[in-house]
Parts: C-alpha cells; structure tokens; sequence
C-alpha cells in the first residue's frame, strides 16, 4: 500500500475557457470532482502543489495513486479518497491545463494500470544486443489500498533473443491481472546489422575495352 498523499482543493462556481485561463494565470488548475451518488463537483488545485505531488513518483504512477482530497471551503463534503482519472496537458509545455477526479470506494474492486519498472542490467546489452521495453504498464484489478506502486521487473537474466512475460512476473495472488498472460514485458533484441550492397552495372551499358599496352618500337596495324 501507498503512502496516501492530501490534495487540497477549494470549490468554484465560474465555468468556461476564459475563466480556465484566468485560474490558469493564477497558478490554479481547473478541476472535476465525480463519484458515487453525488453531482460533479468543480474545483481548483493549486498548480504548484500537484507537480510536488505527481514528481516524486513519476508521472504514471502518481496519476494512478490513491490520494486523499480536502474542499477546504465546503465543509459539507468530507475527505475523499480519490485517483487521478485524467490529466490535460498543453500539447507544448506539458504543463497542467485540466485535471478529472475519481471518488473511490475502498471497499471496491477498481481495474487500474501499475508501471513497469525495468531493473538490473541484461547481459544480453552487454554482449551488443537492445533493450526493448513491450509494456510500459499492466492492469490489475483490486482494492485501492492494494494498488502497488509499480511491478519491479529484473532483466539481470536476459540474453540476446530471450524475453520476460507478464506470467513470468512476481505479482501478489489477491491482484486480478487484467492483461494476456503470455504478453511480452520486456526483451532483448540481436542489433540490425545494415549491409552495403556492391554497385550492380547497368544493363545494356558498354563494357570497356581492356586497354593493351605496346612495346616498344610496336608499330600500330593499319586497318
């Protein structure tokens, strides 16, 4: 189980792209709040506090922790347990334009994907052979206080032309695996070697003369 982090919102009533920017400008990002039995609920979280948030843990993992989310000005709303269900990005700078929330039960079963996270080092690499990562996550079902934080995956194994599947990984029994068993995860692949191909002659161009070389004093037949 995850340390749960807090994420601190507050509520907001304008909606709109000219009023997206101007939070935006602010250092807020619009938010969604949706979840069982109740209406979507629009927040802002404070830019700066999701970066130190998602940082820590990297990018997919963060988004699909589970974290505990406070609306510090609706006292109406307890603290939620909820994941991140989508992140918009400007398609430029990366940065956070919009984020959709998930109220969860933690008394129910959720599918979510888990990271890969490739270990050790393949002597196939080292004999010349690539690295080749198949599966950058896999999706389990379980409750979300058993949500792993990634499934470690050692290649210290592998040679050229070998590769570790999903049913090769050591994944607890009480997770559902919600891929194809025999999945490749990761590989390591022989190099491409490119041959240069000699030049080929024209078909149907000349074929020069072989040049021959005179004696001395050799006068040149006449025709």
């Amino acid at each position: 189980m995850n340390d749960t982090t807090v994420i601190k919102a507050h509520s907001r009533n304008k909606k709109g792209n000219n009023a997206a920017f101007r939070l935006r400008d602010r250092g807020l990002i619009p938010a969604v709040l949706y979840g069982h039995n109740f209406p979507p609920v629009t927040l802002t979280i404070s830019a700066a506090e999701l970066s130190t948030i998602l940082k820590p843990v990297g990018h997919s993992a963060g988004e699909h922790a589970l974290h505990k989310l406070s609306i510090e000005d609706r006292s109406d709303i307890p603290a939620k347990d909820i994941m991140i269900k989508e992140i918009q990005r400007d398609p430029i700078t990366h940065k956070i334009l919009h984020i959709d929330l998930y109220a969860v039960r933690m008394d129910e079963k959720i599918i979510v994907p888990v990271r890969v996270n490739v270990t050790g080092k393949a002597p196939g690499v080292q004999m010349g052979g690539i690295l080749q990562q198949m599966l950058r996550e896999i999706k389990i079902k379980c409750f979300p206080s058993d949500i792993p934080q990634a499934f470690d995956v050692d290649v210290s194994g592998l040679d050229i032309g070998q590769s570790l599947h999903i049913s090769d990984i050591n994944i607890s029994a009480h997770l559902e695996i919600h891929e194809d068993l025999s999945a490749p995860v990761v590989g390591v692949i022989a190099p491409t070697v490119v041959k240069e191909e000699a030049p080929v002659a024209e078909e149907g161009a000349p074929t020069p003369a072989p040049e021959v070389e005179k004696k001395p004093g050799e006068k040149k037949e006449s025709a």
